[in-house]
């Protein structure tokens, strides 16, 4: 079952969604229906941080609180970046 069918199908509003997407990002359609849902506070954890800033912009009704960048592969150009997203 692929997520974004998932979670579309579920009624409930949590107050906290951690995303942890692939390198492509969440994409649009988790974007909408986030974005639709809105819960207060959205994870995400990306170790692409172009998609990441893609999927943010798809995300007019929140704004970026914190970001943190993990170095979790020393020596290589990878890299973990943690940011919160508060409803607006």
């Amino acid at each position: 079952l692929d997520s974004t069918q998932f979670a579309t199908a579920q009624g409930d509003v949590p107050e906290l969604v951690l995303v942890n997407p692939p390198r492509r990002g969440i994409g649009k359609p988790l974007c909408d229906y986030l974005s639709t849902m809105a819960p207060r506070f959205i994870i995400y954890s990306s170790c692409n941080a172009q998609t990441m800033a893609k999927d943010i912009r798809e995300l007019p009704g929140f704004r970026i609180e914190r970001v943190q960048l993990f170095d979790m592969f020393p020596h290589t150009a990878h890299y973990e970046v943690l940011t919160l997203l508060v409803k607006q």
